[in-house]
This record gives C-alpha cells, structure tokens and sequence, in this order.
C-alpha cells in the first residue's frame, strides 16, 4: 500500500492507495535533529563517521564492489553528498580492504523516557569494551541499555528526499502519481522543509525509485537506508532536552556510526 501523509483532507485513490490526514506543524525533535544534522556537517570528525560507514558497507556487504555491494554504493554515494573528497573515499576502501582486525558492526538499543527508544549502529573490534564506555553515558542520562528487542520496532528501508519540480501546480495529486510510477511504497511531507517530500521504498529499490524521480525533474536532496519507527513517542520538553544531549555525546563516540530513534 502506497500511503501519502498531507495536511489538509483526506482522499481514497484507486487501487486501493490512501492519503492519510497529517496535522501541520513540526515537531520539536524534528527541528533539533536538523539543527544537529546541519552542525554535524562543520564537524571535523564528519569525514571520519562516513569512512567507518564505508568499512560496515563493505563488511555487510561482503566485497568492496560498489557495483555489486550496493550498502557500499550507497554509504560512498552519501559520503560523496558531504563532500568527501574521492581519494579519501578511496583511501577508505583501501584502508577496509587491508584492515586485518576484528572490526564488525554491532547494535546497541537504548531505552529512554516514556519507553522511546534509541538503536545505535557502532564499528568495533572489542563489543564489550564499546559497551562498556556507553554505560556511564546512559547512567549520567538516566536511561539504559534495552533487551535486544527495540530494532523490531523498526522497519529498514530506503528513503529518498526530494523536491518536485517548481512548474507542478496540484501537488498532492501528482505526487501520489509520481510515486506509484516510480515503485515507492509510501510518501510524505518532510518534516522540516516546505515542499519537499521523502519517499519510502524497498532497500533494494532505492536506487531505482532515485532514478526515476530524478528523471521526472525532482531534485534529490538525500537518498539513504533508514530504520523507519513502526511506533513514534512523543516526549515533554525536559525530556527531549534530555535525548538531545544523549545523542550528542553518543554522537561523539569514536565508535558509534549512526543513530536512529523513535522519537516524535
């Protein structure tokens, strides 16, 4: 079922599509993760985050193919985007290919207030030891280590943001046109910005809903594997001041590469 979220009405379309009624208005997190998103690219530790993604693609994956490795295409498609210069990302390859510890990818889930929750992708070769140093980042936040159950409440899937094409007029009615045409399985309104919208599709279809978008004159600002909330939770104020300085100190974390949560 191929869903679009819009903040005025609701329409039922052939084939059994939906447009689901979104209220306007963003969300705090919302606007504190683009904040965050947009400091985070002044970061010298930036280049640094996008290798250790490359060396998990290319672990995941199980070759350093970006023609056949498409985790791999995808994290130096991403690292291109902040523009990381291609002999650095090359260098990264290199360095992965050659690497002969133990490194692997490892999930951490987090449980925070009002049962959000938090999963963070870290690459190490020591599981406990990366374990161990967040522990006293959780305990001075006041939240924990969750039972390895909170990524069930997430589905993996690619999601593509994009900006329609200034001369289209009736946009909800073409969207939902565009989006059918071009294999997404759900789209909405971006949280942040104004006419732009993310479109949900299966992983292995990213780069082909990507494509066809772009070839229908969309400007793709992003396009990358999410883990999606099946659930969001909503939090006061005192408590989203409170995930937002968790995340920034797990976002220092040498080890840690993404972070995904469940907050509204």
């Amino acid at each position: 079922m191929l869903r679009l979220l819009i903040s005025n009405g609701v329409r039922i379309v052939p084939n059994n599509l939906t447009i689901i009624k979104r209220y306007a208005g963003h969300s705090k997190w919302a606007n504190i993760k683009h904040i965050k998103a947009a400091k985070d690219s002044q970061r010298s530790q930036l280049f640094m985050k996008l290798c250790q993604r490359i060396k998990v693609a290319i672990q995941e994956g199980g070759n350093a193919n970006p023609n056949s490795n498409l985790h791999l295409a995808q994290a130096i498609e991403v690292a291109r985007k902040q523009c990381m210069p291609i002999a650095s990302i090359n260098n990264c390859i290199k360095s992965a290919q050659a690497d002969k510890s133990k490194a692997q990818s490892t999930w951490y889930e987090i449980r925070g207030p009002s049962g959000c929750l938090i999963i963070a992708l870290a690459l190490t070769d020591n599981p406990k030891k990366t374990k161990d140093s967040i522990a006293p980042i959780l305990k001075k936040m006041k939240v924990a280590f969750s039972s390895n159950s909170a990524k069930h409440n997430f589905e993996h899937k690619g999601v593509i943001t994009a900006k329609p094409p200034a001369d289209i007029t009736n946009v909800e009615d073409v969207i939902i046109d565009h989006a059918i045409e071009c294999g997404a399985e759900e789209v909405n309104p971006n949280e942040i910005e104004e006419r732009v919208y993310n479109f949900t599709c299966d992983l292995n279809q990213l780069h082909i809903v990507k494509g066809k978008l772009e070839s229908l004159k969309y400007n793709v600002l992003s396009a990358d594997f999410e883990f999606i909330p099946k659930l969001k939770v909503a939090l006061d104020d005192n408590q989203i001041e409170q995930m937002s300085k968790l995340m920034d100190k797990l976002e220092d974390h040498p080890d840690i590469v993404k972070i995904y949560d469940n907050i509204a």
